[in-house]
C-alpha cells in the first residue's frame, strides 16, 4: 500500500485567499501464489487533482483503476497472462460554493478491458506472441447540475458506447548473429453502440456547420456503425559491432477514440468522442530509423539518434466558434483532416563516475491540414513542440550525499489569438483575421529544479555492514522563479480610454506556482 498528498494549498493559504492546488493518490497491490503454475495479482489506483483559483471556480480530475491478472504456465514453452481491467477517468468544473446557488458540470470515460496474452517459445531464436482483447467504452459526455435558490435542474447528454475487439500475432526472431526482427499483424474492429439518439448531418461543406437531417432512437447495445482495420508492424535491429547498432521500424495503428480540445491551457476540460456514424477512426503510419552506440569501458557512455515520420488520417479539429461542451450535436462542430508529425531525437547518457546523468533534445513538428480551417493550409497542433531539451545530472559527494539538478526547456504551445477587434456599445469583440489557426505561441517553458539527498548511516547487524533505509531530501522547485504561462487570455481594462480612442484591452498571463518552492522530506522503509 502507498499513498501521498501534495501540500501546495497549505503553503499558499497565508498568501492566497480561497485557492486550492493539490493532488493525492493511493495505490495498492496484492499477489497470491496459488501453486507453482498459477499466480494472481490484484491492484488498484485512486488519484485526483484539484485546482481552484478562487472561491467561485474549481476544476478537478482524476482516475480510478482496478486490475486483476492471472498468470498461468502451461509448460516451459507456453505462458498465459490474462487481465481484467476497469478504469474511470472523470473531470469536473464547479462554479460557486453556496450549496443553494451553484453549478457543477462533470464528465466520465469508463473502460472495461479483457485481455488474454500468450507467449510461446518456439526455440531460442523465436518468441511467438499472440492474443486479443475486448474493450468496452462508456462515454458520459456531460452531466450538469444547476442549483438556483435551492431548486435544482439536471441537464445531461446521452451516454455513448463503443466496443473495440482485436486479435494479434507477432514474432521476435534472431535471423543471424547481427540481425534480429520483430514482425506481426493486428486485426481490430470497433462497433458504435446504442442506446440514445443517433443523428445524421447534411453533407459537410468545409468551414460551415452542417444541419441535422435526421434523428433516430436506438436500442441498448444496438450496433450503429462498424469499422475494421488491419495493422501490420515490423522492426529490425542490425548490429554494426558489439557497441553499436541500427534500428528501423514501421507501424500502422488505428485509434477509435478522439480527443477534441479548443484550449492551449493544461486543463482536462476536453471532449473525448468515440468513432461514430459521422466520425471515422484515426489511422496512422509511422516510420523510424535510429542509430545507437555505447562508448568507454563498461559502456560508461550511451548515445542515440532517431528520426521519425508519422502520417495520420481522420484527425479531428473544431470549427471556428465551436460549442464543444454539453452539446448533443457536437459531431457537427468538428471536421476531419490529415495530420503529420516528424522529428529528430538525440539522447546522451553518462553511467559511471561521481557525475552521472543524461541529456535529451528533440526537434519536431506536429501539424494538421483540414479543409475549412486555416484556409486549408497546414498549421501546428496544440501538441507541437519545436524544441524540447532536458538535462538531468547527479553528483555523489560521497556514499551518503548526492546533489541533483533537472533543467527543462520546451517551446511554447501554439495558440489562436485575436489579431483585430470590433467595438460595439463600448464593448470589445475580438476577431482573428484570415481565419488563422494556432498562429501564435504561449511563452516558452523552462525551469530548473535542484535537490540534495542524504542517505542513512551504515550499521552492523549479525556481523554484516548494512545501511539504514531512510534518507532526507532538500529540494528547490523552480529555482529562478520562472513564471511559466499556464494560459494567456485577453480582457478589457477598467481604465478610461483617452478621448476619441477605443477601449483599452490587455493580455494577461496566468501562471501557477510561478515562484521558487522549497521543500524538505524524510523517507524511510519499515
Amino acid at each position: 500500500m502507498a499513498g501521498r498528498r501534495s501540500y501546495g494549498d497549505i503553503l499558499a493559504a497565508p498568501f492566497i485567499d480561497n485557492a486550492s492546488l493539490y493532488f493525492y493518490d493511493l495505490t495498492g497491490k496484492v499477489n497470491y501464489n496459488i501453486n507453482r503454475n498459477n499466480k494472481i495479482f490484484l491492484s488498484g489506483y485512486l488519484g485526483r487533482d484539484v485546482f481552484a483559483a478562487d472561491e467561485n471556480t474549481s476544476i478537478g480530475w482524476g482516475n480510478q483503476t482496478a486490475t486483476l491478472r492471472w498468470n498461468h504456465i502451461f509448460s516451459n514453452k507456453l505462458f498465459l497472462h490474462t487481465s481484467l481491467v476497469y478504469a474511470n477517468y472523470d473531470y469536473e468544473l464547479g462554479d460557486g460554493q453556496n450549496i443553494n446557488n451553484r453549478v457543477n458540470w462533470e464528465s466520465h470515460v469508463r473502460t472495461y478491458d479483457f485481455k488474454p496474452e500468450f507467449t510461446y517459445y518456439i526455440n531460442p531464436n523465436n518468441e511467438l506472441s499472440f492474443g486479443g482483447n475486448a474493450l468496452l467504452y462508456r462515454f458520459d459526455p456531460a452531466q450538469l447540475l444547476d442549483i438556483s435558490e435551492g431548486s435544482s435542474t439536471n441537464i445531461g447528454l446521452d451516454e455513448r458506447r463503443g466496443l473495440e475487439t482485436s486479435v494479434y500475432i507477432s514474432n521476435k526472431q534472431d535471423v543471424a548473429k547481427k540481425v534480429s526482427l520483430e514482425y506481426g499483424v493486428r486485426f481490430s474492429a470497433f462497433q458504435y453502440l446504442g442506446d440514445g439518439t443517433v443523428y445524421e448531418f447534411e453533407e459537410v461543406v468545409p468551414g460551415i456547420r452542417p444541419n441535422v437531417t435526421s434523428a433516430e432512437e436506438t436500442d441498448l447495445w444496438e450496433s450503429i456503425e462498424t469499422y475494421t482495420n488491419v495493422e501490420p508492424r515490423f522492426s529490425m535491429r542490425y548490429s554494426l559491432s558489439e557497441k553499436s547498432s541500427i534500428k528501423a521500424s514501421y507501424n500502422r495503428m488505428a485509434q477509435y477514440i478522439h480527443l477534441v480540445s479548443n484550449t492551449a491551457a493544461s486543463i482536462p476540460l476536453d471532449v473525448w468522442l468515440p468513432s461514430t456514424n459521422n466520425i471515422e477512426p484515426q489511422v496512422g503510419d509511422q516510420l523510424a530509423l535510429g542509430y545507437f552506440r555505447n562508448f568507454g569501458e563498461d559502456n560508461a557512455y550511451e548515445f542515440s539518434a532517431e528520426a521519425y515520420y508519422k502520417s495520420t488520417q481522420n484527425q479531428l479539429d473544431y470549427l471556428d466558434g465551436a460549442d464543444l461542451l454539453i452539446n448533443a450535436f457536437v459531431e457537427g462542430e468538428v471536421l476531419s483532416g490529415e495530420g503529420r508529425a516528424y522529428g529528430l531525437e538525440l539522447y546522451a547518457k553518462k553511467n559511471t563516475g561521481r557525475l552521472t546523468g543524461w541529456l535529451s533534445y528533440t526537434l519536431s513538428r506536429s501539424e494538421l491540414q483540414v479543409e475549412g480551417i486555416n484556409n486549408g493550409e497546414w498549421y501546428p497542433t496544440l501538441f507541437d513542440q519545436t524544441h524540447n531539451f532536458k538535462a538531468v545530472g547527479f553528483y555523489d559527494f560521497n556514499e551518503r550525499l548526492t546533489f541533483s539538478a533537472n533543467f527543462t526547456y520546451v517551446t511554447g504551445a501554439p495558440v489562436t489569438f485575436p489579431t483585430s477587434r470590433y467595438e460595439v456599445q463600448g464593448f470589445t469583440i475580438p476577431h482573428t483575421d484570415n481565419d488563422e489557426r494556432n498562429g501564435f505561441r504561449i511563452n516558452d517553458f523552462h525551469r530548473l529544479d535542484l535537490s540534495l539527498t542524504l542517505k542513512g548511516r551504515k550499521f552492523k547487524k549479525n556481523g554484516r555492514e548494512r545501511r539504514n533505509e531512510d534518507y532526507w531530501t532538500l529540494s528547490l522547485f523552480n529555482v529562478y522563479a520562472r513564471q511559466n504561462a499556464f494560459s494567456i487570455y485577453f480582457s478589457q481594462s477598467d481604465a478610461e480610454p483617452a478621448p476619441g480612442q477605443g477601449a483599452i484591452t490587455e493580455a494577461n498571463r496566468f501562471s501557477v506556482l510561478g515562484t521558487i518552492i522549497p521543500s524538505v522530506s524524510y523517507n524511510f522503509k519499515f
